[in-house]
C-alpha cells in the first residue's frame, strides 16, 4: 500500500496509520459538540490541469459522475470566481436511487450488492432520510466530504404537482442519484488536489478506490466515439410556429406571461460518448458541466446556469433569461452585448422569473431575507452573452437542501410564468419529453450545503442517439423567427462540434 500511495504523488503526514491508508493532514479535524463529529481523511494528490485524466481512472466503476467547472481550455485549468473552482468526481456509490416514470424508488445496495423497490415514494424524503444517517464531519472547507450526487429530471414535476401536469410515460429515469462515500475534488483557483473519504467508508471500499486511482494500472482502451449522421429538429419550422402562435393566444387570453418553449434536435452514433465529452469541454466551457454515466444512458452537460446553491444556510440561484450570439469581430461583440443589455423586451423577460424565483425561495427563506444583489448583469460564453440576475435567502431552520430543491424544482428560468400554468402548457405543447434537459445535476453533501446547476446546453446519449435540446422565452412581443434561431444559436456549438466527429 505504500508503494501504492508513493505512485499516486500523495503526499501525506509521516507516520500515522489505519492499516489502509494514511490517516492525516491538518485539515483533518474532530469537533465534539452536542454531536460527535467524525474524521475525513484527505490524501494530497498531485495537481492536474486537466482533472479528466483522473476521472479516466475511474470511470468504469458504477456509476461514475465528473462536475466539471474548471473551464478548461485544452490546456490550462481556468478559475474565474467560486463557480469555476472545483472540480468534483466520484462514482462506485455506497446505495443508488433510481426514481421511474411509474413513480417506483429503486434503492441499490452496491455493498451488499442487493436491491429494494419502493412504490409511491416520495423521493426527495427519501433521499433526506438516507443522508442523515451519514455521520457528521466537518468539511475541512471542501465543497463535498460525501453525499448525494447525480440528477433530477424535468419529468419529475409530474410527481412535484401530482393531477397538475400530464403524465408522459418515459423510460428515462427521473431522478437518479448516487449516494457517494468519497471523492476526489480539485481546486483551480489554489492549485491543489486531494482525495476525501468519509469515514463511513469500509476499508476494503477505500482501497479498491486507492487501486482504481494508481497511475500504474493500464486503463482498459474504449471504442472510438463517431457521430453517424448530422442532427435533425424533431419539429419542423411550421410545428415550431404552431406552439409559439398557441403560446400567444394562452398569453392574449391571459393565462400566463411568459412560456419557455424548447425544441429537440437529435443524431445516431456509435463508440464511447466521453470521447465526445472531452472535445465539447475545450469549446463549449461552462461552470455548471458535467458527465454522468449510468448502464443505460450517458449525459454530457455544458451548463452555464446555476439552479440552487446552500452553503452554511446562504441560498443563492442566479437565473439566466436574455441571449444574444457573439459578434464575429470584437467591436461587433461589444455592440451586441450592449444591445441586450438596455434591451426592455429582455430586461423584462427576467424580471418575471426574478419575481418567480423569490416567490420560490420565500417558501423556504426566514422572512425578509430573501433579496436581489444583481439584476441584469452580463455574462459571456463561447457562442452567446446572457443577461443573469442573482436571488438570495437565509434558510430556515427547521428545512434541509432537500426541501429547497423540491420548492423550487423545476427551475423558473426554463417553465415560465406562472409556473405551474407553463409547465401545463409546455407539456401541452412540446412533442416530446424534455427527459433531463431543463433538470438539475449537482451534489448535497453531508454537511448540509449544495450546488445544482440548471440542465441546458445538455446532451443525452441513450439507445445509440443523441438528444440536445435549445428554446427560449415566449413572451407577448415575441418575434417567432428570432425565437426558433435562438433555439439553434444556443446548441450550434455543441452540433457543430459533434458533427466534426462524421
Amino acid at each position: 500500500m505504500d508503494r501504492l500511495i508513493a505512485s499516486l504523488g500523495i503526499v501525506t503526514a509521516p507516520g500515522v496509520y489505519d492499516g489502509i491508508v494514511p490517516r492525516l493532514r491538518l485539515k483533518c479535524r474532530l469537533f465534539c459538540s452536542d454531536t460527535c463529529m467524525k474524521t475525513l481523511t484527505i490524501l494530497e494528490l498531485e495537481y492536474k490541469n486537466d482533472t479528466s485524466l483522473y476521472f479516466e481512472h475511474f470511470i468504469h466503476l458504477p456509476y461514475p459522475c465528473f462536475l466539471d467547472s474548471s473551464l478548461f481550455d485544452g490546456k490550462q485549468a481556468v478559475c474565474k470566481d467560486h463557480s469555476s473552482r472545483y472540480d468534483i468526481m466520484t462514482a462506485a456509490p455506497e446505495r443508488h436511487f433510481t426514481f421511474t416514470t411509474d413513480g417506483d424508488l429503486i434503492i441499490e445496495d452496491l455493498v451488499q450488492q442487493k436491491t429494494e423497490i419502493l412504490s409511491a415514494a416520495e423521493p426527495f424524503s427519501q433521499l433526506s432520510n438516507r443522508l442523515h444517517h451519514m455521520s457528521k464531519v466537518d468539511n475541512a472547507g471542501l465543497p463535498f466530504v460525501g453525499g448525494m450526487v447525480g440528477f433530477w429530471g424535468y419529468e419529475l414535476c409530474e410527481h412535484l404537482e401530482p393531477g397538475r401536469i400530464a403524465h408522459r410515460d418515459i423510460s428515462t429515469p427521473l431522478m437518479s442519484v448516487g449516494l457517494y462515500q468519497w471523492a476526489l475534488i480539485s481546486d483551480h483557483k489554489e492549485r491543489r488536489a486531494c482525495l476525501v473519504f468519509h469515514p463511513d467508508i469500509s476499508a476494503s471500499w477505500k482501497t479498491d478506490i486507492l487501486k482504481a486511482i494508481d497511475p500504474t494500472r493500464r486503463q482498459s482502451g474504449s471504442s472510438p466515439f463517431k457521430l453517424l449522421n448530422k442532427f435533425t429538429p424533431t419539429q419542423t419550422p411550421a410545428e415550431y410556429q404552431s406552439a409559439f402562435q398557441q403560446i400567444q393566444d394562452y398569453i392574449t387570453a391571459g393565462d400566463c406571461y411568459e412560456v419557455n418553449l424548447t425544441q429537440r434536435f437529435t443524431a445516431p452514433f456509435s463508440g464511447n460518448a466521453w470521447e465526445a465529452f472531452k472535445k465539447l469541454r475545450t469549446v463549449a466551457k461552462a461552470p455548471y458541466s458535467a458527465f454522468i454515466s449510468r448502464p443505460d444512458l450517458t449525459i454530457l452537460s455544458h451548463s452555464p446556469e446555476q439552479f440552487i446553491r446552500l452553503e452554511h444556510g446562504h441560498v443563492s440561484t442566479k437565473p439566466i433569461k436574455g441571449t444574444r450570439p457573439r459578434g464575429r469581430t470584437a467591436e461587433e461583440d461589444r455592440a451586441i452585448a450592449e444591445e441586450l443589455q438596455h434591451s426592455q423586451k429582455d430586461q423584462s423577460e427576467n424580471l418575471m422569473i426574478v419575481d418567480l424565483l423569490r416567490n420560490d425561495l420565500g417558501k423556504v427563506c426566514k422572512t425578509g431575507t430573501v433579496s436581489v444583489p444583481r439584476l441584469f448583469a452580463l455574462e459571456s460564453y463561447a457562442n452567446v452573452h446572457h443577461l443573469v440576475s442573482t436571488i438570495k435567502g437565509q434558510l430556515k431552520c427547521d428545512h434541509d437542501a432537500f426541501d429547497l430543491l423540491r420548492s423550487t424544482f423545476p427551475g423558473g428560468s426554463i417553465t415560465g410564468a406562472p409556473k405551474i400554468r407553463s409547465m401545463e402548457i409546455i407539456r401541452e405543447l412540446e412533442p416530446v419529453a424534455r427527459t433531463v434537459y431543463c433538470g438539475s445535476i449537482g451534489y448535497i453533501s453531508c454537511d448540509g450545503n449544495m450546488d445544482t446547476s440548471i440542465t441546458i446546453r445538455t446532451i443525452l446519449a441513450k439507445d445509440g442517439e443523441l438528444h440536445c435540446w435549445g428554446g427560449g422565452a415566449i413572451v407577448a412581443d415575441s418575434d417567432c423567427e428570432s425565437e426558433y434561431q435562438e433555439s439553434i444559436t444556443k446548441v450550434r456549438n455543441l452540433m457543430n462540434t459533434l458533427e466534426t466527429f462524421l
